[in-house]
């Protein structure tokens, strides 16, 4: 049956008489009080039918030390010349989700929980089926706008840590809420959000302390604030104890009577008050449905296909080990599974669904479409709730608060001093002199390799720590991906920059390489140029790589590449080869600064300086200073310093929109299979 051929393609009529009638699993009419459910400002009723999803099954290729441990069998030589594997991971479920109730999908791992979720929040494809919203069939244009007030609340906590509660949803406020709104009243959205929660206590404490308990409560706390009319949620519970978790699914319950949001959840295994707590139960085993109704009522249909619950035994407890195959599992289990699959009335379940869907679109409907997700006539439809302008700002002053917490540490200016004190040191007052013109060009090589490389190294680090978070942040619609990448590389420059002119205050003056303050200036702006410059090159492989391990390889042999080629170690590179030297920033920062500090002739000296020496310093010809044409042909300088500073901008330009030409195709992975 083409589900979607039952469901005309014209627009929502206006208004709802009566309430759909919610699905129950013996067809009667599922009635409970409804006195306490206030009148939610936008109906969501939610329907879905059929909803099938396939994936391809992929053979990991796994390494040596890793094939009898971690990775899964290799496909057969049978099976790969059969072709691609495809793996049903939804087969044909439908169900139900409406105001003032919670809904919980319940099953064992692997039984396609997430999947459900993922589809109905419009993060992954579907290969059939269809879903409804107040009987209108929710396409892709629609899910676009509807994104903003869907609350997809994850099971992993995934927060910049450093951040305060408030701190978190006081941005999250600015971001999504809408501009028309003033701070006041976006403030007072967040105190109320913050009680609603049970937040108020913990608001001034930095994420990273709060307890597991507290963490899921702002997780779901940041959801809230648009107001959501569907709320989902993967696992809250996993990872609390009992008394924890029944006491979340309480302020569901009380959102879902209170304030007439529709809320579905997932949850693996709860305890018996938890599982008593849901107003509906979705059973789902192998990516089949099993069950649908009341969770009370779930035992009744056990006891009636002969699976009774034991007296005084946990229901959800019961109802894992109906489910519940593993490798250990005898036929018999596997049997039990397979029973409760095919006794659950699928068809006749669907023509149910199907049925209200058709009853939906024919009703006049008390709240339109137009009224769930927003009007968007005076904006364009744009699917974004604050300006371009907005996000960039609020971005760029969570980013340096961000990163003056995890950037700007005691530790790391204690490091940069020390660093520079040790050079300083090492280099200490050198003699302006030929004799000492090579110690004072390497002290030089040295900054620039030990921070193009810090800048390398960070940038590549930071962006897979905050891939999670930019995800889940473009999936709820809070901004554009331009206003993220341009707040992060306006607003860490300032703390990635403060550190090497710490080191370079130290060590410049310490090591006497030239007494001139306009020249410390200068070298300071080579260093911090060639700091950016490295930060780019560090964003595009880490905006490149999905895989840590695969960037981290291509990270090291790059930026050893890169510094090899800067002309310190190997000057006559292959012709072939040559060409890489062009895009060193260690090469250029170097041919710069050595330029600047040996802006006077260099007076020759009576010793060689290991060896060296200058064709002006030599027998008769002597003038007593290392000519400028001696001097670059030593140190392989090319270019004037002009020159080499126009390439260091051009390289942290240009590889900086390459990185985010790469962000911007990279789009969230779904889990593999």
């Amino acid at each position: 049956m083409n589900v979607e051929a039952s469901i005309e393609s014209n627009d929502v009529e206006n208004g709802l008489q009566n309430d759909p009638v919610p699905l129950s699993s013996n067809e009667d009419t599922y009635e409970r009080d409804k006195s306490d459910i206030q009148s939610p400002k936008s109906d969501c009723f939610l329907r879905w039918s059929r909803i099938t999803k396939r994936v391809e099954v992929k053979e990991v290729n796994v390494g040596l030390l890793r094939s009898s441990i971690a990775a899964p069998p290799a496909l057969s030589e049978d099976a790969r010349k059969s072709g691609p594997q495809i793996k049903t991971i939804l087969n044909e479920v439908s169900g139900s989700a409406i105001p003032g109730e919670v809904l919980a999908l319940m099953g064992p791992s692997g039984s396609g929980k997430t999947s459900m979720l993922d589809v109905l929040s419009g993060r992954c494809a579907y290969d059939d089926g269809v879903i409804t919203l107040n009987g209108t069939v929710v396409t892709d244009k629609v899910m676009k706008k509807l994104k903003k007030k869907i609350a997809y609340v994850k099971q992993s906590d995934i927060f910049f840590g450093h951040l305060t509660v408030r701190d978190q949803l006081t941005y999250t406020a600015f971001l999504r809420l809408p501009s028309k709104w003033t701070k006041a009243r976006k403030i007072s959205e967040v105190n109320r959000i913050l009680a609603v929660l049970r937040l108020s206590s913990c608001a001034e404490t930095p994420i990273f302390l709060l307890s597991g308990g507290e963490r899921k409560r702002v997780n779901i706390a940041t959801e809230l604030l648009t107001d959501p009319v569907l709320v989902l949620l993967d696992e809250p519970t996993s990872g609390l104890d009992s008394t924890t978790a029944q006491g979340l699914i309480k302020i569901l319950d009380s959102l879902a009577m209170k304030e007439g949001k529709t809320i579905i959840t997932s949850i693996h295994q709860p305890s018996s008050g938890v599982f008593f707590g849901f107003h509906r139960l979705m059973l789902l085993a192998n990516g089949n449905l099993i069950y649908y109704g009341e969770p009370q009522a779930s035992l009744a249909y056990v006891k009636n296909l002969k699976m009774d619950c034991p007296s005084g035994y946990n229901a959800a407890d019961h109802w894992m080990d109906l489910l519940v195959v593993d490798s250990s599992s005898t036929s018999a289990k596997s049997s039990t599974r397979d029973q409760l699959v095919h006794a659950w009335e699928k068809d006749v379940f669907s023509q149910n669904v199907d049925g209200l869907m058709n009853e939906d679109r024919s009703r006049t409907m008390v709240r339109r479409l137009s009224s769930t997700i927003g009007d968007d006539s005076k904006d364009g439809g744009t699917s974004f709730n604050t300006s371009w302008w907005t996000q960039f700002g609020v971005l760029v002053h969570r980013s340096m608060k961000n990163s003056r917490s995890a950037i700007f540490t005691p530790i790391n200016l204690i490091k940069s001093a020390l660093i520079g004190l040790c050079a300083g040191l090492l280099w200490f007052q050198l003699p302006y002199t030929s004799a000492e013109v090579f110690n004072r060009s390497s002290l030089f090589f040295f900054t620039m390799t030990y921070w193009v490389f810090d800048a390398m190294f960070g940038a590549f680090m930071a962006f897979p720590s905050e891939r999670a978070i930019l995800f889940k942040e473009r999936a709820s619609g809070s901004y554009h991906l331009s206003a993220y990448f341009l707040a992060k590389t306006t607003s860490e420059a300032p703390t990635r920059l403060a550190l090497p002119a710490i080191y370079m205050t130290i060590a410049y003056w310490l090591s006497g390489v030239n007494n001139s303050f306009l020249i410390f200036l200068a070298s300071t702006g080579c260093t911090l140029l060639s700091v950016l410059a490295g930060e780019s090159i560090g964003l595009l492989i880490g905006t490149t790589f999905f895989d840590m391990e695969h960037g981290l390889a291509a990270m090291t042999v790059l930026s050893l590449c890169l510094m090899v080629a800067g002309g310190f170690f190997v000057r006559d590179i292959v012709p072939w080869l040559s060409w890489i030297k062009f895009l060193s920033p260690f090469k250029y920062a170097y041919d710069a600064s050595v330029q600047l500090i040996f802006n006077t002739p260099v007076p020759c000296s009576n010793s060689t300086g290991g060896g060296v020496s200058f064709q002006s310093c030599t027998g008769s010809s002597s003038t007593g200073y290392v000519s400028e044409t001696d001097l670059k042909s030593f140190l392989g300088v090319q270019g004037s310093i002009g020159f080499n500073v126009g390439l260091l901008v051009a390289l942290f330009v240009f590889v900086r929109i390459a990185a985010f030409l790469s962000l911007r195709s990279k789009k969230p992975v779904e889990r593999a299979f």
